[in-house]
C-alpha cells in the first residue's frame, strides 16, 4: 500500500535582488581604510600628513656660519698637476728630456730567517691536524708546501720567522710545554 502525495506548494514570494550591495561595501572599505592610513601616518609622525614639513628661513651668507670640510684638521690642500700638451709629447717644442737612470745600489745579500718546524708530512690532512692542534695550544703556525731532497712533496709546519735565536727562545719553551717538539730551520725570506 502506498500513500498518496500531497502536492508541494512552490511559494511566491522571489527573494529580493540586491541592488550593488558589494559596489558599496567595496567603497566603504576603501573610506574606512584610507581614513585609518591616515590617522596610523599622523599617530607615528604626531604632525599632519597632508602639511608640507616646515622650512627653516635661508641665513644670508655673511651671517652663515663656515661649513666643515671632509678631511682632518690640518691636512695639506691637493695639489693637482698642470699638464701642457706639448710638454707630454716626446717630440716638439718644450719637449722633457730623459734623466739619466740612475745608479743601481748593489742588492743586500740574502738575509737568512729562522723557522721553528713542528712537522713535515706527505699528507695535506696530517699538516692541517697539526696546525689546528697549535691553534688550540694557542701557536700560529702556517703549513708549507715543498720538495723534499728526494723529489716527494711534503707539507711543513712552521713557526715564524724569527729574526734571531733569543727571539725565538720563548716560542720554543712554548711548544715545550705543550708536548710538540720543533726543529730550527734556516730558510730565505
Amino acid at each position: 500500500m502506498s500513500r498518496p502525495r500531497k502536492p508541494v506548494k512552490q511559494s511566491t514570494n522571489r527573494p529580493a535582488r540586491s541592488g550593488g550591495g558589494t559596489v558599496i561595501g567595496l567603497f566603504i572599505g576603501l573610506v574606512l581604510g584610507a581614513v585609518f592610513a591616515a590617522g596610523a601616518a599622523w599617530y607615528f609622525t604626531r604632525a599632519n600628513p597632508f602639511q608640507a614639513p616646515p622650512t627653516s628661513p635661508r641665513v644670508p651668507d655673511a651671517e652663515r656660519p663656515p661649513v666643515a670640510l671632509p678631511g682632518k684638521p690640518g691636512d695639506r690642500p691637493v695639489v693637482k698637476q698642470d699638464f701642457q700638451f706639448y710638454k707630454i709629447l716626446p717630440q716638439g717644442e718644450g719637449a722633457q728630456t730623459e734623466p739619466a737612470p740612475p745608479a743601481t745600489p748593489p742588492a743586500p745579500a740574502p738575509v737568512e730567517r729562522l723557522y721553528l718546524q713542528v712537522g713535515a708530512f706527505e699528507d695535506p690532512a696530517e699538516a692541517d691536524n697539526l696546525k689546528a692542534r697549535l691553534a688550540l695550544a694557542g701557536i700560529d703556525a702556517s703549513a708549507q708546501r715543498g720538495r723534499s731532497a728526494d723529489g716527494r712533496t711534503v707539507h711543513r709546519v712552521r713557526i715564524g720567522p724569527f729574526s734571531s735565536p733569543e727571539e725565538m727562545a720563548p716560542m720554543r719553551s712554548r711548544l715545550a710545554e705543550g708536548g710538540f717538539t720543533a726543529t730550527v730551520v734556516r730558510a730565505a725570506p
